[in-house]
């Protein structure tokens, strides 16, 4: 049995319904984000048929926003967390994928519709891949319309449609949900609300270590906060969910954290693209303040600080 498997073993967790054909459906009316869902949707359906991969790919980012929480901010690539160390997934990731890619699609209905595995990307570099404390994989997943020219440049790994799939590794996950493929008959596991704003709330902290922007979890923290009631029980999951991550990277994560100027600076640029996805886009500094609040009020333990 593998160290996720055993992980597992100790983690009780939901089984949510996503219908992600009705999310595919919503963007019909633009042709490339279109085919970009419906590879989407290959994807988790041919990792939910994988045993060696369902249980240890974790769901996180935008798809789980918008799956699981029905964000409309537009995500491009898909992303996951292993649960299992890179040297028992990188070298067979390939030969699992595209054997398991045309039976989802098929599966699914999709039967004009071909994916397959283009390039395995080791990152930061492959020169002691292993070695490096927080590695991850780019798997680029082409696709194609059967019969059409562009088949033929998918089977020879040189698709002109390319959709990302990046693996992260070494990141911990402590609450997972499985969510059911409505119309797959399969299940992926995928970040908790827990996860995911604490997962944010580290991203957000580490900008100023990584020198990274990250406009979008702030718009994400704040979409969740609109949407959920979080109770005490709740925020101490969060904190403690956050303390272990920020401590896996070297952070101090503190009540007053998020009062560091270049976090906010950071979090602020090009935060008026984000229109481009969503549309309507709320302010930043009530976003801000928002997010802000909610991290504030966790049980940080004394008093909590004014606002």
């Amino acid at each position: 049995m593998s160290e996720a498997d055993d992980h597992a073993k100790d983690v009780e967790f939901d089984i949510v319904d996503v219908d992600v054909r009705a999310w595919v459906e919503a963007s019909r009316a633009d042709p490339t984000r279109y085919r970009d869902r419906q590879v989407t949707e290959i994807i988790l359906g041919a990792i939910g048929l994988a045993p060696s991969l369902a249980k240890k790919l974790v769901l996180k980012g935008g798809t789980v926003m918008a799956l699981a929480f029905k964000s409309t901010r537009v995500t491009g690539d898909v992303d996951f967390t292993s649960m299992a160390e890179p040297a028992g997934l990188t070298e067979k990731i390939t030969s699992e994928l595209n054997e398991l890619l045309p039976q989802a699609a098929i599966k699914l209905g999709y039967l004009d519709l071909l994916c397959r595995v283009q390039t395995v990307e080791k990152m930061p570099r492959a020169e002691n891949f292993e070695g490096h404390a927080f590695p991850a994989l780019r798997v680029r997943i082409g696709s194609a319309k059967r019969g059409t020219a562009e088949a033929a440049r998918l089977a020879e790994g040189k698709a002109s449609r390319v959709l990302d799939v990046e693996i992260s590794f070494r990141d911990h996950v402590y609450n997972f949900q499985e969510l059911n493929l409505m119309g797959a008959g399969v299940a992926v596991r995928a970040f908790t609300i827990h996860e995911l704003i604490a997962e944010k709330f580290r991203a957000l902290l580490q900008q100023p270590v990584r020198k990274r922007n990250r406009r979008q979890d702030v718009y994400d923290i704040a979409f969740l906060i609109d949407d959920h009631d979080f109770s005490g029980d709740d925020k101490a999951t969060i904190l403690a969910t956050l303390i272990e991550k920020c401590r896996s990277r070297g952070i101090d994560a503190k009540q007053d954290s998020m009062d560091n100027p270049e976090v906010k600076k950071r979090a602020q640029v090009d935060w008026e693209t984000l229109a481009l996805e969503i549309g309507d886009l709320p302010p930043f500094e009530e976003r801000f303040a928002l997010m802000c609040d909610l991290y504030v009020s966790l049980p940080w333990g004394g008093n909590k600080k004014d606002r």
